[in-house]
């Protein structure tokens, strides 16, 4: 899938679901893919519009034809994208990046003990 993914113009994600991830839009990004998604959700969270994609009214068809029609008459916007939304995968969606951040979780969630014990 991720071969698929890196050689393709974008994501599309036409979900009319409320995700709850878009981890569709996650290995995108992985492949440096931008992604144009339903303005809802997960993906509303996700994809940040003209930096890693485009999200478009959900249920809209013509909507998410503009949003096709902008990213395909923009070829340097497409180009463009690829690297950020790669970066957003390296920032936010690694496994490394992941365990740093529970980590900071529970070291916030010690110290709120610690100082409740503390307290009492």
């Amino acid at each position: 899938m991720a071969g698929i993914l890196g050689r393709a113009e974008a994501a599309i994600t036409p979900s009319i679901c409320y995700e709850t991830f878009g981890r569709v839009a996650a290995e995108a990004f992985a492949s440096g893919t931008p992604v144009i998604a339903s303005n809802q959700g997960a993906f509303a969270e996700l994809v940040e519009e003209g930096r890693t994609g485009y999200r478009f009214t959900p249920g809209d068809p013509h909507d998410l034809a503009a949003k096709v029609q902008r990213l395909w008459a923009d070829p340097a916007a497409r180009l463009a994208m690829r690297p950020l939304a790669r970066r957003e995968f390296e920032a936010k969606y690694t496994g490394h990046r992941n365990g740093e951040m529970l980590e900071a979780i529970y070291r916030r969630a010690i110290a709120v003990a610690n100082r409740a014990a503390r307290a009492a």
